[in-house]
C-alpha cells in the first residue's frame, strides 16, 4: 500500500514527508506524534480542508511555503499511515546509530582504562 502511495507523491513531497519524520525523532517524540497521527486518522482529509482555510494566517505569520504541499499529501487517505511508516523508519535508524555510538564510546573508554594500566 506504501509503494503505491509513495508513487503518488513527487518527490518534493517526499523530501517534505522525511523532513518532518526527522524533525519528529530529533525532538524525541516518535510515540507522542504516532499516537496523534493514528487517532486522527479517520479525519485526515477534513485536516488537510481546515488547512486550507487556516492558510492565508499560516503564511502571514510564518510564511510556509510548504503548507501547500503537505494539504495536498493529507488530502490522500494512506498518508497518514505513509508518514507513521516513515517516522518509524527514521527511529529505527536513529537507535540503531545512537547503539553505535554507545557501544563506540564503551569500547573508547575500556581501552583508556587499559592504556592507563599499562603505563
Amino acid at each position: 500500500m506504501n509503494s503505491e502511495f509513495e508513487s503518488i507523491l513527487n518527490e518534493h513531497q517526499k523530501e517534505l514527508v522525511r523532513k518532518l519524520a526527522d524533525r519528529i525523532v530529533r525532538l524525541r517524540m516518535t510515540t507522542p506524534a504516532i499516537l496523534f497521527l493514528e487517532s486522527v486518522r479517520p479525519l485526515n482529509y477534513v485536516g488537510s480542508q481546515v488547512m486550507v482555510f487556516f492558510a492565508p494566517v499560516v503564511r502571514g505569520f510564518f510564511g510556509m511555503p510548504e503548507w501547500d504541499e503537505f494539504r495536498i499529501i493529507l488530502e490522500h487517505r494512506e498518508s497518514i499511515a505513509y508518514l507513521c511508516d516513515r517516522i518509524e523508519e527514521r527511529e529505527a535508524a536513529y537507535m540503531e546509530e545512537e547503539a553505535r555510538l554507545k557501544a563506540e564510546r564503551k569500547a573508547a573508554k575500556a581501552n583508556l582504562k587499559k592504556n592507563k594500566k599499562t603505563i
